[in-house]
Parts: structure tokens; sequence; C-alpha cells
């Protein structure tokens, strides 16, 4: 017998019509929130999700699901929490409304909490972790009248935290400078952030979600994507990360954190990441992943 909250979606429409709205969280918030978004489907879609730090997602109307290799429970997911993702994560709806925000790798530590290592590629039920039920604060932002309105209630939300909770400690601070700065070797990420080797695998799984070589690994697709993904009609090879031995380095990488080639990535239509990204452009959010900047000490 068949899971009665196992959604179910209709075909893809090559008919479905996108609307994405994207907007920057106050500066307070910038080292930790990375944008606000609002997507809006007319009917079915399927699309994908590139590896991120964490997320928070509202299922406004219609049915959303996102499923990650290697994790689905299958349940619906009105008020969701997304774990730091170290691979693509597929998306299906059958049209309507969802709106959330993304995190940055500090933001999950300074807003969730440790043991990012637990919940990487998962995707589980929001509960109370913003200090308030998530289904009671969904309600709220279904009957807000705009996404703006969304966006002071989640601000409001997410300053009333960063009042109550600690502030991030320096060692995974350290950490996060030194990943900026993407080392080369293990030996190297730890120097830069200063601690021993055995400790920034500690901190790398508890804070970041995973073992220091995936991160630096995760990080260097990650630049290479975010130059890749904006460089129309740019030479493939002319955007690799130097670090990429040749193109066949990347193709490796590029199979394993996105699970296609990039062949099959460029061909496949992309209906909600076309929409994000048009609105991301227009309101100032970078297409890039690289991280954003650190909070002031």
């Amino acid at each position: 017998m068949s899971d009665p909250s196992t959604p179910t979606f209709a075909d893809p429409s090559a008919d479905c019509t996108v609307t994405a709205d994207f907007t920057l969280p106050q500066e307070r918030l910038l080292p930790y929130v990375t944008f606000f978004y609002s997507i809006e489907a007319s009917g079915p879609l399927s699309d994908f999700l590139y590896p991120e730090w964490g997320a928070v997602r509202f299922m406004i109307s219609g049915n959303w699901h996102v499923s990650n290799p290697g994790f689905d429970d299958g349940g619906r997911q009105d008020a969701v929490l997304f774990g730091p993702t170290d691979r693509h994560g597929r998306i299906l709806a059958d049209g309507g409304k969802t709106v959330g925000f993304s995190l940055s790798a500090i933001g999950w530590h300074r807003l969730i909490g440790n043991a990012a290592g637990r919940m990487a590629n998962r995707v589980v039920p929001l509960a109370d972790r913003l200090g308030m039920e998530g289904m009671a604060l969904r309600a709220q932002i279904q009957a807000d009248r705009c996404f703006a309105d969304s966006v002071a209630r989640f601000e409001q939300l997410l300053l009333g935290l960063l009042d109550r909770r600690p502030p991030v400690g320096e060692t995974v601070l350290a950490v996060d400078r030194a990943l900026r700065d993407r080392p080369a070797t293990t030996a190297e990420f730890a120097a830069g952030a200063g601690v021993s080797e055995r400790t920034l695998h500690r901190i790398c799984v508890d804070a970041f979600g995973f073992p220091p070589k995936r991160l630096m690994r995760r990080q260097r697709f990650l630049d290479t994507m975010g130059r890749v993904r904006t460089a129309v009609g740019e030479a493939l090879g002319e955007a690799l990360d130097p670090a990429y031995f040749d193109q066949s380095h990347f193709y490796r990488d590029f199979r394993d954190f996105l699970g296609m080639t990039p062949r099959a990535y460029f061909g496949a239509p992309r209906p909600l990441m076309a929409a994000a990204a048009e609105a991301q452009t227009k309101a100032g959010v970078t297409l890039s992943f690289k991280l954003p900047p650190p909070p002031e000490a």
C-alpha cells in the first residue's frame, strides 16, 4: 500500500511559466542570509538545484518537493529546512508558489546551530528551529499581501535570532576565511585557519557539513560553476578554475556534484533556474557561488 503522504506529480509542461522574485537581505543579515526568494509556477515543472549551504522553504500553494540523491522521505514539504548539500537536488512541482531564503555556511551555524554534518543532503520539517513553529510561520506568510511583506517578516524574525543567539566563534570564522582563500591541501587549509588538521576536520563536519577535502573540492567546483553559468558564449576551458588540470578533471567533478555531464546540463531545459537567474541579475544578487562576506569583528 502506498504512503498517502507521498506526493504525486503530473508530467512537466513545456507551457509552464515560472515567475521569480529575489532580494538581498539588509546589511546586518548579509553574512548569514544570501537572499530571499519567491517562485511561482503556472503548471507542472521539473528542475534541479545546485549544491548550497542550507535553506528554509515554505510551500505556499500547490505541491513542491525536493529530493536529494540518497535521501527522500517522500513526505509533504510545507515548511522545511534544507541541510547543506554537496550534490544536486531534484525539484518537482505541480504549480503554485514557494517562498524562502538561503543561508551561508556561518548563517547555518549562527541561526540553525551546529551538527551540519548530520543534516547534510537532508530535508526535514522546520519545526521550531527559528524560534517559532514552522507551520505557524507558514500560515502567516500565506496571509501576506506580497513578497515584500514576507521579506519584512523574515528579516524581523532573523534579526531577533541574531540578538538572542551567541555570535559565531572565532575558530569557525577562521575556517570560513581560510576556505575563501581556496587552500590546495588540508595542511594548507589547517594552517590558514590556525588549527590542527584533526581540529579542522571536526569543525568542517560540524559547522560546514563536510570533511575538509570535500569542502575544498566543492568550493572549487562551485567557483567554476559561477563563471560557467554566467559566461555565455565563452569557451568552457577559459572559464575553468586554475586548480583544474584540464576539462576532463572538471567533467569528473561535474558528474560528481551535479549527477550529469556538462553536455546534459547545458542541453536540459531549466525553467526554474533560468527564471531564478534572470531575477537574481535584476535584483543584484550574484549568480556566482562565492562565499558571502564574513561578519565584521
